[in-house]
Order: structure tokens, then sequence, then C-alpha cells
């Protein structure tokens, strides 16, 4: 099934659907609307036939099959359209207004990311990872410094929409997910977790001498305190790990 971004224009929804390829494809009708075109068939007999297509797009009325055009046809679009030849000025300014907001705010950031937030969207993705650094701020002295600065770089990569930079023996390590990586069922990993989780703290604190420091993580919509580990203390998961089979198979 497609998924959809709608975005708006002065009024006008602009759909991006992603349609399993590598760019979203865009329904042409309101794109020809904002370049000032009686029609999308005007705007599309400009367009190459890789370009242009038809799609199935949900809408209120159920399923439709719609013209739709590539990232590239966006811009042949864009490029095509001549506002100085448009004679009524509202529609000249309102083309003039459209081709920049696409090629300023859009284009550069699907390029970029993949995908177009809009302004509001971009501030609440911003005040989130504000809020997340903030709260890792509190937790000094209360959670591992190792932990803390691994989860401080992916909230920092994140907003600069890059790839966090983490030493690797500082990424954070959960029960959760390693228990997930060794293809438990969730069956079996709710019968697991816990045993598995309590087994590895007694065994951090005979080699260290204190228990794991802890931090809180958001577990399907609820905040959870567990262990702080880090990818350095995966040895000493393992070794629990094949401690729980030998003592399984031998049962």
């Amino acid at each position: 099934m497609n998924s959809e971004l709608t975005f708006n224009f002065e009024g006008e929804n602009i759909v991006a659907l992603d349609v399993n390829t590598v760019e979203p494809v865009f329904i042409a009708s309101p794109v020809a609307k904002k370049l000032g075109y009686e029609s999308a068939k005007d705007m599309l007999r400009s367009l190459d036939d890789d370009e242009k297509g038809r799609h199935i797009v949900p809408t209120p009325g159920g399923p439709q099959e719609m013209s739709v055009i590539t990232l590239p046809g966006l811009i042949h679009a864009l490029n095509n359209r001549r506002p100085g030849a448009v004679k009524d000025e509202t529609v000249r300014n309102m083309i003039i207004r459209f081709q920049r907001w696409v090629n300023h705010e859009v284009i550069p950031q699907i390029i970029h990311t993949g995908r177009y937030q809009s302004e509001s969207m971009r501030i609440t993705a911003h005040e989130e990872h504000m809020n997340r650094l903030s709260l890792l701020q509190l937790a000094k002295g209360i959670v591992h410094p190792d932990y803390l600065e691994a989860k401080a770089r992916i909230v920092i990569a994140d907003e600069f929409g890059e790839l966090p930079e983490i030493d690797p023996g500082r990424r954070p390590l959960t029960v959760a997910d390693y228990l997930k990586e060794k293809g438990l069922s969730d069956a079996e990993l709710k019968s697991t977790q816990s045993v598995f989780g309590k087994k590895l703290k007694h065994a951090y604190r005979d080699k260290y001498g204190h228990d794991p420091m802890k931090t809180d993580i958001e577990v399907k919509g609820r905040i959870r305190t567990v262990y702080a580990y880090t990818e350095a203390d995966r040895l000493l998961f393992d070794t629990v790990y094949t401690s729980m089979q030998e003592h399984r198979l031998a049962a």
C-alpha cells in the first residue's frame, strides 16, 4: 500500500507518495494547478515517459487511479513553466512563489533526507531533540557517562540528519535488543528477559564490584528504568547467555 505525505502550499495540498521507489512521486493535478495550467494533461504532455505515470491513490471516496510525476518530472515541469508567458499577474506571481518554494524547500530536503518536512514538523523534531538532550544532562552522575555520551551523539546526529559517530564500545546495548538478536520469539523473549537481566546484573556486579548504572527508556509509550549497558559489556552478555543455554540443554 502507498504511504503518503501531504504538505500545504497556500491552501493547496501537494501529495507525495512513497511507492517503493528511491524518491517519492507527486500527484500531478495540484502541481499543475499551482503552475497555472488549466489541467494536468497540459503539464504532462511536455514531460518524458519515465517522468510520469499512474498510481492507485487512496481518497475519501475510495482508491482511484491518478496521474503522478517523479521528482525529475517535478523539476522538469518547474523548468518548463515560464511565468513571463502568463498574462494574468496573480497567476504569474503564484507560479513564481510555487517554483521558489519547491526549489528552495521541498527538493533540497528530499535529496538530503529522502523526505519532506514542513517547517512546523522541523520545529517539533528540534524541540524533541532539545528535550532529550536536557534529560541526558540531568542524568549526569546517575547514568554511566559512556552510555550518556552515546545517546547524546545519536540525538545530535539525528538533529543534523547525519549518522552518529560513536565508539563501538560505547553504543547502548539493552537486554531486549540483545535477546532479539538471538532470534527469540515474543513468547521466548517474555519468559527469558527477566531471568537473563537478573543473571546479567549479578555477573556485572561480580566483575566490577557494583551494580550497573540505570537509565530511562521509552517502551511502547511508557517510560521504563533499565540498566545502562553498552557494547563494551557484550562479552558479559554472551557469557550469561551461553551459560543459560547450557543449563537449559542439561536440564
